[in-house]
Formats: C-alpha cells, sequence, structure tokens
C-alpha cells in the first residue's frame, strides 16, 4: 500500500495532465506540428481526451560540447612561468663551435596549435614545437636571448619571456 502510494505521489509530481486544447497545424514544409496555442485560422483542433505531457530538458549540443572540451584542454596547459632555461643568466658558453642551445621551461607538454619562437639578439630564428632549439653561427661576444610563446593559428603571441644576457667565447687561434 505505502509503495503504491509513494509511486503514485512520484508519478503525479514527474507528469502534468492536460485539459487544455491542442491545436495541430502543417508548415510550409510540410511538417506536421501540434501545440497548446492556436498558431493562425488554418490551425485546427485536435480532438483529445487527457494528455500526459512529459517536461523537457534542454540538452547541450554536441559542437558546444566539443568548444568546452578544447578550452579545457587549453586550460590544463600552464604557461604563466614560461621562462628562458639555458643558457643561464650571464652564462659564459665557451667551446661551442658558435652553436647555442636554446630551451625555456614550461610546464607540461605544448599543445599542437603552440609554437616556440626563440629570439637571439633581437634576430628570430625558427619556430619550434619542442622547447629547445639549437641555434648556430652565434658569433662570440655579450648576446640577449628571449623567446615567444606563439599560437601557430591565430599568430598571436601568448607570452614573452624576460630577455636573458650571456656570453659566448672562444679561445683565440695562435
Amino acid at each position: 500500500m505505502k509503495k503504491t502510494l509513494l509511486i503514485a505521489l512520484t508519478l503525479s509530481t514527474t507528469f502534468v495532465v492536460v485539459a487544455g486544447k491542442i491545436y495541430k497545424y502543417t508548415a510550409a514544409d510540410g511538417s506536421i506540428h501540434y501545440t497548446d496555442v492556436k498558431p493562425d485560422e488554418s490551425s485546427s483542433e485536435v480532438k483529445t481526451d487527457n494528455i500526459i505531457v512529459v517536461e523537457s530538458t534542454k540538452t547541450q549540443s554536441k559542437k558546444n560540447w566539443k568548444r568546452l572540451t578544447k578550452d579545457k584542454k587549453t586550460i590544463q596547459f600552464n604557461y604563466d612561468n614560461l621562462a628562458i632555461s639555458k643558457p643561464e643568466i650571464d652564462e659564459s658558453l665557451w667551446g661551442t663551435g658558435g652553436n647555442v642551445t636554446a630551451s625555456v621551461n614550461i610546464e607540461g607538454k605544448i599543445p599542437r596549435q603552440y609554437r616556440i619562437k626563440f629570439f637571439l639578439d633581437g634576430k628570430p630564428h625558427g619556430r619550434v614545437k619542442s622547447n629547445t632549439q639549437l641555434i648556430a653561427d652565434v658569433e662570440r661576444g655579450e648576446h640577449f636571448i628571449y623567446a615567444q610563446l606563439i599560437n601557430a593559428h591565430s599568430r598571436k603571441v601568448l607570452k614573452t619571456t624576460d630577455k636573458i644576457r650571456f656570453y659566448v667565447k672562444q679561445q683565440s687561434k695562435k
């Protein structure tokens, strides 16, 4: 008895019994629609006994779901602490043969749509998908290096590191 009463109460809160008028009309594309508001004079009233109406809930479209997922992946990649890690500040590099390895520290894997662009003495040197790049033919002397995190699709600069000063030193030939 109690179970029957509980089920009856649950069903009565879920479903609504409609005793009003229902109208049927045909749209211009030939599809048939039913409504409780008379859309125009060409619509006809449908004779019905009591109809049980179940309230619908709005669902999220798949397109929006993909966009939210993509944004979530972007949020997981943190580039706030992007900085040059190699060469170190005021480091003297000896015997490199004119090659300098530049690196940035970055948390996590760089997403596919991002690139790191290194600048040596204000001149760009490639766009790489990793956090390290070998820069060739670097003359001896004082140099400044910085890097930018770039969105490859929009070409928007997301973050620029501070400039780091370093020195390339080589033995003089006798």
